[in-house]
């Protein structure tokens, strides 16, 4: 289901790139969504005991996600603005 929740997240930037929302606006909604994919996915969350991380590799981590969580969600919102123009 991980999967499935990044996917559904991509609605966001499209939603906000339509009504004309600035950038920063979508990197908040980009920033959220990978802090709730950390939370729904830690480590003492899986059934198996999964081995806690160190907190350094925990922030170089989370900081790759939301760099990956930005740059999709970056693409989506100027294609949909892209789009967006053309239909005006």
């Amino acid at each position: 289901m991980p999967d499935l929740e990044a996917l559904l997240s991509l609605v966001g930037p499209a939603y906000l790139a339509y009504y004309g929302f600035t950038v920063p606006a979508m990197v908040v909604w980009a920033i959220l969504c990978a802090a709730l994919w950390i939370w729904n996915n830690r480590p003492s969350k899986r059934r198996d005991g999964g081995v806690a991380r160190l907190r350094s590799a925990s922030v170089m981590f989370f900081v790759l996600v939301v760099a990956c969580y930005v740059a999709a969600h970056t693409g989506v919102y100027l294609l949909v603005r892209h789009l967006t123009g053309l239909w005006a």
